[in-house]
């Protein structure tokens, strides 16, 4: 789709200044369109280096989980099983990253105005739900073997974590140079050096329950696992919950945002402040402003410098107003509209 530069349209209604926004508003503002990408998703060149990365890295992680989940079954082992989850954590967390990355090549369309962003989010909140529940059965299953300890295959365990250590230790090398640069990759990043952990945590397991045969340490191993896989995923379903009801950008505050553009000379007012986020990356605002000064151009266009340098926020849609039958209601009631 090709971006065309849209002129300012200004319609004079009930002594109202209705403007329009611009596509090239960064560029007014004496940005390159790239500067702000990064909090996209990263450039397209970007999607050359890491998606290869990102798929390797995802099939290594496949396999780990399918040997740690096996062999958690074959030697009893729960801290194992345990595990096996946590990686798939960090799966859904590498293909989130991975999608991200996908959905930022698709162009926005007529039926999908903001592209396919929120999937990502869907997936997310599906993701956290579904780690939360098997969490729960992982501390059920901890206290009945608290209860009634079983007889580990401990050597077999140590070596499957073993294994699994090595897996995420060579994931987190082959990731540790795009994680400085892009925030998908960071999250996936963490998520592997979290499970690494979780690694390290039953190999000890295995070499106490290999010397001392305290089989006990098995459920005890899976309860510390399960609450770290708990903390990840609440904090996951938390934040895509929140997007998808529309929420307040949490990296945004909007009382510092409306005192700065009421800053702005001319401006009097601001009110019907809407912000939300597309993605965990995007974010999206629109509001009035209410002026009292014949340069209507001028205050739209600081406006939207003042976004863009100020909170980042590119894609913004600002009503420029003479006349306010709202003035001093920051946020609109939509019970009106339901009526």
């Amino acid at each position: 789709m090709t971006k065309a530069k849209r002129r300012i349209i200004i319609i004079l209604e009930d002594n109202n200044i209705v403007i329009g926004g611009r596509d090239n508003v960064s560029k007014e503002c004496g940005h390159d369109h790239h500067d702000h990408d990064s909090g996209h998703g990263g450039h397209h060149h970007h999607n050359v280096e890491v998606g290869p990365k990102l798929i390797f890295a995802l099939f290594i992680t496949g396999i780990v989980f399918l040997v740690e989940l096996i062999g958690g079954y074959w030697t009893h082992s729960l801290a194992l099983l345990s595990d096996a989850w946590h990686v798939l954590a960090d799966a859904a967390a590498l293909g989130l990253a991975w999608l991200a990355f996908q959905q930022s090549k698709k162009e926005s369309s007529i039926n999908k105005t903001f592209g396919y962003y929120r999937f990502e989010v869907i997936t997310a909140f599906i993701n956290g739900l579904s780690l939360i529940l098997i969490s729960a059965y992982i501390l059920y299953e901890a206290v009945g073997r608290i209860i009634s300890p079983q007889v580990i295959k401990s050597k077999e365990m140590f070596v499957i974590a073993v294994i699994g250590l090595l897996a995420n230790g060579l994931i987190a090398l082959l990731l540790n140079s795009s994680a400085k640069n892009n925030l998908n990759i960071r999250s996936a990043f963490l998520h592997v050096l979290g499970d690494a952990l979780a690694s390290l945590g039953v190999i000890i397991g295995g070499l106490v329950m290999l010397k001392f045969q305290w089989y006990i340490v098995d459920p005890v191993i899976s309860i510390i696992i399960s609450l770290l896989i708990v903390k990840g995923a609440w904090r996951v379903t938390k934040d895509s919950f929140h997007i998808l009801m529309e929420g307040t950008p949490e990296n945004l505050s909007l009382p510092e945002l409306v005192e700065t553009v009421e800053k702005i000379e001319g401006v009097i007012d601001v009110h019907d402040l809407h912000a939300w986020s597309i993605s965990g990356q995007i974010n999206s605002l629109s509001m009035h402003v209410q002026i009292d000064c014949p340069d209507a151009e001028r205050v739209l266009q600081e406006v939207n410098c003042l976004l863009l340098d100020n909170f980042g926020i590119r894609h913004s849609t600002v009503q420029v107003e003479r006349i306010c039958h709202r003035e001093g209601s920051l946020l609109c009631d939509l019970k009106e509209a339901r009526q």
